[in-house]
């Protein structure tokens, strides 16, 4: 029977999520935590958001992963690794969220060659949200992650969808 990426669905949710969670607690030391709440937490609006996307290819099958970070959130995690000089002088906040993507992706590509797939992971890109539909559809939001900002409020972080040639699964 051929192996098809949609039946890992849940193993790959419950990787996306962990990893998500481990890189920000373990990496940028901000606390991330996945869970059903956040879905009905408003969002940061597009101006105040940063999005990258990874795709994973088995076959003929196409895997899109599209992250949507808080701006604030990449700033905070930067913040530990960069002087504030540094950040006033450089945007580091979309390599940031490509580093942050690519962690997370090749934890999925690693789990699905492991499987038995034949899966290659193309580079982290920055895609334009208003020129990807998979980002404006609001009703395939897969996975919300919210954070403690610095200003002691709890918003929407993270958030990350993936479809399977453009559906979501």
């Amino acid at each position: 029977m051929k192996k098809h990426i949609g039946d890992e669905r849940t193993q790959i949710s419950e990787l996306v999520s962990a990893t998500v969670v481990e890189t920000f607690t373990n990496m940028f030391g901000q606390s991330v935590t996945a869970d059903a709440l956040a879905r009905k937490m408003q969002q940061s609006p597009e101006s105040k958001s940063v999005y990258s996307s990874v795709k994973l290819h088995h076959g003929k099958t196409h895997v899109e992963f599209c992250f949507r970070f808080d701006f604030d959130l990449l700033l905070q995690a930067a913040a530990l690794i960069f002087s504030a000089d540094y950040l006033a002088n450089n945007p580091v906040h979309e390599d940031l969220a490509c580093e942050i993507a690519n962690i997370v992706c090749s934890k999925v590509k690693a789990y699905l060659n492991d499987r038995g797939y034949d899966t290659e992971m193309g580079f982290p890109y920055i895609p334009k949200p208003n020129e990807n539909p998979l980002l404006q559809q609001q009703d395939t939001v897969h996975m919300h992650f919210y954070y403690d900002s610095a200003k002691a409020q709890r918003g929407v972080g993270v958030v990350v969808n993936f479809f399977e040639d453009g559906v979501v699964i």
